[in-house]
């Protein structure tokens, strides 16, 4: 990343807030000083606005101000980020909010990366140039996505890409089936049909491709499991041939419960979704939509005990009252009561994966209107990085 003055602030013309500035640099608090001062207002993303509509006399007044406390004082040639976003997300399809997001200290940037579900420029611009800010838009259905300026030259656009959603992935960084990020027109109208036309579109097929391939992956793993704890029963020995006693059975039954508690979550995190449009995909179809049912069915029955793994994963939110289980315990719990849902779904293993793959989402009905077009540079390497909370 390019070095930077220690120091910063970028003000924006807003149509809400008249002038907004922004701190940022590994000094930025001496900026925020000098914004304070000057006295702008902070406001709720972090940003400041001026005290008045004069413009121009609240600008004369910083200029002094930002010099004596080392701060460099710059003039975006853009609008707000934050109104850009707000106008593209009262136009998309749906229910969509936007909020801005600033990275104040260079570092702070990083903390997208483990979040950041791209495989294009979005990510690589996150990873070697300086992002102060940029803006979520989120979706009623739970679809996030990023928006960032593309640049100081307004003629450059903005990019989108996406965020993955913590509750279903944990390993974003780097995804092999990541959505690429695409440029948008300056243009909000234009911008919004690029998203809704080339990126949601792709966003959904890749998404369909990740839970699928988690559920495969987990079946399969579990697969060899039921397998080998199968044979145990059979036969009454282990592994390795020595006869078992009662004890020994149980133990094989708890080892076995607790591994499968723990590769089964994969198919009660990602299958629900896909079996919301393998359903919608299976219409007319009777034998399929009986076996989507069943699928489903066997999912509610095990729900209970997921619900408990989530709490022993975020231990605030478990009531005052409820006792906070060993994690141990909690995975061979869940995989005891999983059993016959466990057995469901490897019986209907190849079934699920063809109707899966029917009901992959189709893609952007045309090319986007404007010339926004996918960055398609392959992504440079990137070494794993650990998720982090975005600030």
């Amino acid at each position: 990343m390019p070095p930077n003055p220690p120091a910063e602030i970028r003000l924006a013309y807003s149509r809400a807030a008249s002038l907004v500035a922004i701190a940022h640099g590994e000094q930025y608090r001496w900026a925020n000083t000098a914004l304070e001062q000057a006295g702008f207002t902070k406001r709720d993303d972090g940003s400041y606005s001026t005290p008045g509509p004069d413009v121009r006399a609240a600008a004369a007044k910083l200029l002094p101000l930002a010099q004596r406390h080392h701060a460099t004082v710059g003039v975006s040639p853009r609008p707000f980020l934050g109104d850009i976003a707000d106008r593209i997300a009262a136009r998309l399809p749906g229910t969509w909010t936007a909020q801005v997001e600033i990275y104040a200290h260079p570092v702070w940037q990083g903390d997208l990366l483990p979040w950041l579900w791209d495989g294009g420029e979005l990510v690589r611009a996150v990873e070697d140039q300086r992002v102060p800010y940029a803006a979520t838009l989120t979706s009623d259905t739970g679809v996030e996505l990023l928006l960032a300026e593309r640049g100081e030259d307004p003629q450059l656009g903005y990019l989108v890409g996406a965020l993955a959603s913590p509750q279903e992935f944990d390993d974003s960084y780097d995804s092999p089936y990541a959505p690429t990020s695409i440029v948008l027109p300056s243009q909000p109208d234009l911008a919004v049909e690029a998203i809704t036309d080339a990126f949601l579109p792709a966003y959904h097929r890749a998404l369909h491709a990740r839970r699928l391939d988690a559920v495969i992956t987990a079946l399969d793993e579990l697969r060899a499991e039921y397998e080998d704890v199968t044979a145990i029963w059979v036969s009454g020995c282990s592994s390795d041939g020595t006869l078992l006693d009662g004890h020994g059975r149980r133990e094989a039954n708890r080892v076995f419960a607790g591994r499968a508690g723990r590769t089964f979550r994969p198919v009660l995190t990602h299958a629900p979704g896909l079996l919301q449009q393998c359903g919608a995909a299976a219409t007319g179809r009777s034998a399929d939509a009986d076996i989507v049912v069943q699928l489903s069915e066997a999912l509610a029955s095990s729900q209970a005990a997921l619900d408990v793994w989530r709490h022993s994963q975020n231990p605030a939110s478990v009531q005052p009252s409820a006792r906070l289980l060993p994690p141990a315990e909690v995975r061979t719990r869940l995989g005891l009561e999983a059993v016959p849902a466990i057995e469901t779904w490897l019986a209907q293993r190849d079934a699920f994966v063809r109707i899966a793959r029917s009901a992959e989402p189709s893609g952007p009905a045309r090319p986007p209107v404007g010339g926004p077009v996918p960055c398609a540079q392959p992504a440079v390497p990137r070494p794993s990085h650990p998720p982090a909370p975005r600030r």
